[in-house]
């Protein structure tokens, strides 16, 4: 492999319109955790928990090699303390408020080139569901992992470089499987 990702960690990153595939790779799971060590550290008393989400936290799945991190914080937090703190050093910049579709969206990366998304979602959210279950969905049902995996490699050679409809096809997968999997039992959002 060649090329600026060769040389990062787990081959991390895509330019911001790029789609690509990357076979998994089990170094994503320590790279996850050193990043949710991280934002939890920016956050502070804000967290109240950030997981590695996303393809990248599933052994086994082929995914875009950039690594997603939700952070849950208190409902009533305001948009410009999680800012403030997440970008204060410079590690993240902020793209803005995607509402049910991801949350605050923060992310690492150098010029067009990104490493990491952070997801900043409400506890009470729909979004922190979704999150949680679809994880769980896919960790540990091998028929949606399979689906999931070949819905993505091939809207990847339809949308190589549209990442925006790439995202948007993809969603359409992920509500189907939610709705197809049994709801969590006893499982809240507050």
């Amino acid at each position: 492999m060649t090329g600026p990702s060769a040389q990062r960690p787990g081959g991390l990153g895509l330019a911001t319109s790029e789609v690509r595939l990357s076979p998994y790779d089990p170094v994503w799971a320590e790279l996850g955790e050193q990043e949710c060590a991280a934002v939890h550290d920016l956050l502070g008393d804000l967290a109240i928990d950030v997981m590695h989400a996303g393809s990248t936290a599933v052994p086994g799945i082929a995914a875009k090699p950039i690594l997603d991190i939700v952070a849950v914080v208190g409902d009533s937090v305001q948009i410009d303390e999680v800012v403030g703190r997440l970008c204060a050093t410079g590690a993240y910049e902020y793209e803005g408020d995607r509402g049910d579709d991801g949350g605050l969206l923060l992310v690492r990366g150098t010029g067009e080139l990104r490493t990491v998304h952070v997801h900043v979602v409400g506890k009470g959210s729909r979004a922190w569901v979704d999150y949680r279950r679809f994880h769980t969905l896919l960790v540990d049902n091998d028929a949606a992992r399979q689906r999931y995996e070949s819905v993505k490699r091939d809207l990847a050679l339809q949308y190589p470089h549209d990442r925006r409809a790439y995202t948007q096809a993809k969603g359409t997968v992920i509500r189907e499987l939610l709705a197809a999997a049994e709801p969590p039992t006893g499982a809240h959002t507050g």
